[in-house]
C-alpha cells in the first residue's frame, strides 16, 4: 500500500515505534521523517483501526459539516512552514483560503497525503493492537495481538490520542444505565446514523464535540429535537468571520497565580475594548505563552485554575467556526435545540426510551449521547496497553489526574518518579505537564521538538537484536 500499511508486524527491528495512529501519532512520524535524512531510519506506527489510519477520532468524521475550529493558516503539520496546510488546501480546492475553517475530514486527507509523500521505505503502518511494551537493555519489546506478535525498537512514543468519555453519571453520581438508548461515546458514527428520524435526543455536554453531534443529528432530519445539558449550560464562543487582529499580552515575570492571571486577562480585554479590539485577540495573544504560563504555576495554583477558571477559559479559547455557530443559532431560534444547565438530575430506563430529569424540566428521550469529554484519569483506563504499563509501574498518573506523568519533552516518568529512558508520550495524555496538548498547533510543536531530540547524534540506529521471521523493510541496510 502507498503508506506501507500491513496487518502483520512479523518480527522486526525499528528505530522508533509509535503506538497510536491518529493525529498525534501521525504528526510524530511526519516530523521525525522530515527531521532525519538517515536512510536507515525505521519507524513503525501501530494503529489497531485500519479504517482510521492517520485520522483518529478528530479527523475520522465523514460529515462535511464538522469544521475545524481553527483557521487553515493555524493547521500546518510543521512549525517552520506555518502556511503548509493552507497551501495544500488551496491546491486541493481553490475555494479555500488561509483564513477559512475547512471540513475536518480535509485535514485527515492532508495527513494521509503527507504520509504518502514522506513515508517511503522508512515508515510502516501496522494494523494490530499493542498489548504491552517491555523494557529491554537498549530498547523495548513491543507485544501485539497480531501474527509474529513482537517488535524490537530503540524508542517508543505513546500516542493514544483522545480517550472515550468516562461512564456517564447523574449530578448525584448515579451511573446512567447501559441500555439501547444510551450512546456512551460521541464518536460512534454508525450509532448516530441509526438514531430515529423523529427522535428526541439528550446530549450530555455542551462543548465542541456536543456541537458537532447536534449538527449531525439536526441537519440530517428536520423532525429531530435535541436537548443539550451540562453543568454550566453554556456553549463555546464563536470565531468572527474576519480575523480579530493582534494583541500582545504583557505576561508578568516571576511566580504567577490563577487569580492574578484572571485579573490580567480581564484587564487586557477591557483595555483592548477601549481601543476597538475584540476580546478574541487577547485570548489568541495568550496562546503562544500558555505552556510557559502553566509551567510557572505551582500545583496549588494549577488546581485553583482548574477549579475556578478552566470552564470559562475553554469556552473562550476553543471556539466554534462562524458557520457552525450560525447553524446552531438557527436551531435554537427554531426551538429544535435547547441548552440547559444543572446537569443530569436522574435518568430512568423505560425500555426503548428513557425519562430524563433536568434542573428545570423532565422529558422523555429516545437517545442519550455522552459528550462529557474524554476520561483523563489514566488509573481508570481499560486500554490493554496502558493497563499493562500502569500495573507494572512503567507509567503513572500526573499529580492532577489530567493524564500521564512526563517531562516537558514528553519523557515518561514511571510510578517511582524515575524517567523511563527511550519512552515518550505526546498529545492529550501530556496535558498535566504542558497544558496545551490537544490542538494541532501545540501537538505539532511538541512532536517537532521530540523529533529533533530523537534524530540528534545520540539517537542512534535500530538495536542489533537477532530475530526470526521476515523483515518488514525488505532490502533495508543491516
Amino acid at each position: 500500500m502507498a503508506d506501507g500499511s500491513s496487518s502483520d508486524p512479523g518480527s522486526l527491528t525499528a528505530t522508533v515505534a509509535i503506538v497510536g495512529g491518529g493525529a498525534s501519532g501521525t504528526l510524530t512520524a511526519l516530523n521525525i521523517l522530515r527531521a532525519s535524512r538517515d536512510p536507515n531510519l525505521r519507524i513503525v506506527l501501530f494503529d489497531a483501526d485500519p479504517g482510521r489510519h492517520h485520522l483518529g477520532v478528530a479527523y475520522g468524521t465523514t460529515d462535511e459539516r464538522h469544521l475545524l475550529n481553527l483557521r487553515a493558516l493555524m493547521m500546518s503539520a510543521f512549525p517552520d512552514e506555518p502556511d503548509h496546510f493552507a497551501t495544500w488546501a488551496r491546491r486541493a480546492d481553490p475555494r479555500w483560503g488561509p483564513t477559512d475553517f475547512l471540513p475536518r475530514m480535509m485535514y485527515g486527507r492532508y495527513l494521509r497525503d503527507l504520509v504518502r509523500e514522506l513515508g517511503g521505505d522508512r515508515l510502516r503502518v501496522v494494523s494490530v493492537r499493542v498489548e504491552d511494551v517491555i523494557t529491554l537493555e537498549g530498547g523495548f519489546e513491543v507485544v501485539t495481538d497480531g501474527p509474529g506478535a513482537t517488535a524490537f525498537v530503540r524508542h517508543v512514543v505513546l500516542a493514544p490520542g483522545v480517550a472515550d468519555p468516562p461512564r456517564l453519571r447523574t449530578a448525584e453520581g448515579e451511573p446512567v444505565p447501559d441500555a439501547r438508548w444510551h450512546q456512551p461515546t460521541p464518536w460512534d458514527l454508525a450509532a448516530l446514523a441509526g438514531v430515529a428520524e423523529d427522535a428526541a435526543v439528550v446530549i450530555v455536554g455542551s462543548g465542541l464535540t456536543a456541537v458537532d453531534v447536534a449538527l449531525t443529528l439536526l441537519e440530517e432530519s428536520p423532525r429531530r429535537r435535541v436537548c443539550m445539558v451540562s453543568r454550566g449550560g453554556e456553549l463555546p464562543k464563536a470565531h468572527l468571520d474576519e480575523m480579530p487582529g493582534e494583541w500582545a499580552v504583557p505576561i508578568p515575570s516571576g511566580a504567577l497565580t490563577a487569580d492574578g492571571l484572571a485579573t490580567l486577562v480581564r484587564g487586557q480585554i477591557a483595555l483592548a475594548k477601549e481601543q476597538g479590539v475584540n476580546w478574541r485577540a487577547v485570548v489568541d495573544g495568550i496562546r503562544p505563552h500558555s505552556q510557559s504560563i502553566w509551567r510557572r504555576l505551582d500545583e496549588s495554583q494549577r488546581r485553583r485554575f482548574l477549579a475556578e477558571y478552566v470552564r470559562t477559559w475553554l469556552r473562550h479559547r476553543n471556539r466554534m467556526a462562524p458557520a457552525v455557530a450560525a447553524r446552531i443559532g438557527t436551531f435554537i431560534a427554531a426551538g429544535r435545540l435547547t441548552v440547559h444547565d444543572g446537569g443530569l438530575r436522574s435518568v430512568a430506563d423505560l425500555g426503548e426510551r428513557c425519562r430524563v430529569r433536568l434542573a428545570e424540566t423532565t422529558l422523555e428521550a429516545d437517545t442519550v449521547v455522552n459528550c462529557t469529554g474524554p476520561m483523563t484519569d489514566i488509573t481508570r483506563t481499560i486500554d490493554p496497553l496502558l493497563r499493562s504499563l500502569l500495573d507494572r509501574g512503567t507509567i503513572g498518573p500526573d499529580s492532577l489526574g489530567l493524564g500521564m506523568a512526563c517531562t516537558e519533552l514528553g519523557e515518561v516518568i514511571a510510578r517511582g518518579g524515575r524517567i523511563v529512558p527511550g519512552m515518550y508520550v505526546v498529545g492529550p495524555p501530556s496535558i498535566g505537564t504542558v497544558w496545551e496538548a490537544i490542538s494541532v498547533p501545540e501537538i505539532r510543536n511538541q512532536t517537532a521538538r521530540l523529533a529533533e531530540h530523537l534524530t540528534g547524534p545520540v539517537s542512534g540506529h535500530p538495536p542489533s537484536v537477532p530475530v526470526g521471521g521476515r523483515d518488514i523493510w525488505p532490502g533495508a541496510a543491516r
